[in-house]
């Protein structure tokens, strides 16, 4: 099994050249998405972010408020780290799970962090996705429905393309022409 690591900074598009490779046949083992449950009421890290963070970072039903911890850690560096620490060992733990059960061919591994977070799951090619900055704020804002002032601030903690094309194996530079992002996921994926 191949195992390719896909990252790249929010907007650029990784979901949604993961999406391609899906349609390919690769199995996706999505960060974001296993984050996503590992902090729902009922998750592994809930108790332990509800302990940091405080009852004010939950909803009326009693669900973490994904905006308002979000508006702490992004300007906030230290209580970034804080979440990190509490949310990455499961989200790894998951992922690795996942990958010791995928029968796929190719695992795609869905990482936003792949390089600023000690990833501890080896990969056989990594690629960056990158994006023109006001092209990606454009993505955000229509897609999460904030202000440009809170994408910006999503953004100043991430990678920049440069350091992307540096530590990456491969860089897509996406346009946004749905094509070439298909192509170049079949590019990836007729590759042993």
């Amino acid at each position: 099994m191949k195992v390719i690591g896909i990252t790249g900074g929010t907007g650029a598009g990784k979901s949604t050249l993961s999406a391609e490779l899906e349609k390919c046949g690769a199995e996706i083992i999505d960060a974001d998405k296993i984050s996503r449950q590992i902090t729902k009421q009922d998750g592994a890290a809930f108790d332990e972010i509800l302990d940091c963070f405080g009852k004010e970072v939950l909803t009326d039903n009693g669900e973490l408020n994904r905006r308002k911890l979000a508006e702490i850690v992004f300007s906030n560096p230290e209580r970034r780290k804080l979440l990190e620490s509490i949310t990455h060992k499961y989200v790894f733990e998951e992922m690795q799970r996942r990958l010791d059960v995928c029968k796929a061919k190719i695992a795609v591994l869905d990482v936003p962090l792949l390089f600023q977070c000690n990833f501890p799951i080896k990969c056989d090619l990594t690629v960056a996705v990158i994006a023109d900055k006001e092209m990606r704020i454009d993505r955000i804002m229509k897609r999460d429905g904030i202000s440009r002032e809170e994408t910006e601030a999503r953004m100043k903690n991430q990678l920049q393309n440069e350091q992307y094309r540096r530590l990456a194996d491969v860089c897509f530079e996406n346009s946004g022409d749905a094509e070439e992002i298909r192509t170049f996921a079949k590019e990836l994926c007729s590759e042993e």
